[in-house]
């Protein structure tokens, strides 16, 4: 019986630290506004480099590098940004569409390094004339 007893705390103290660990965090950040603006030069197409600023949430600025996957008919592009500031990288995946004028997409963030290793976000964008890039939305930091 005492071996049963004790077997039956043990269950429920795993099952107990299971369901512990699936509880949200305390610390979870609150999405804060973001707006990223590039400015590429396409003549290396469809591997392109430009320049970035931030506003809102964050404020850096520096370099950015594009990787462009269009689709077989072109309207479609996946895209893979590299924004190089003087603190570390931060890498975005886009989805763009070329079918609306200006083309529109989503982006989010996959990655970074340095003071941006945990950076997290994701929102809308819209690729006005002549060659600009708008990324609005939020960061989770």
């Amino acid at each position: 019986m005492k071996k049963r007893n004790i077997t039956f705390t043990t269950i429920l103290l795993v099952l107990g630290c299971f369901a512990m660990g699936s509880a949200p965090s305390a610390s979870a950040s609150t999405p804060t506004p973001v707006t990223i603006t590039a400015v590429y030069d396409f003549s290396g197409f469809p591997d392109v480099t430009g320049t970035f600023t931030t506003t809102g949430a964050l404020t850096i600025s520096g370099d950015t590098t594009m990787h462009v996957d269009l689709n077989a008919d072109g309207i479609r592009a996946h895209c893979v940004v590299t924004l190089i500031a003087s603190d570390g990288t931060i890498i975005i995946h886009q989805q763009c569409q070329f079918a609306t004028d200006p083309p529109e997409g989503r982006w989010q963030i996959v990655s970074g390094t340095g003071a941006y290793a945990n950076l997290k976000g994701n929102g809308s964008l819209t690729m006005p004339p002549p060659l600009d890039e708008a990324m609005i939305g939020v960061i989770y930091q």
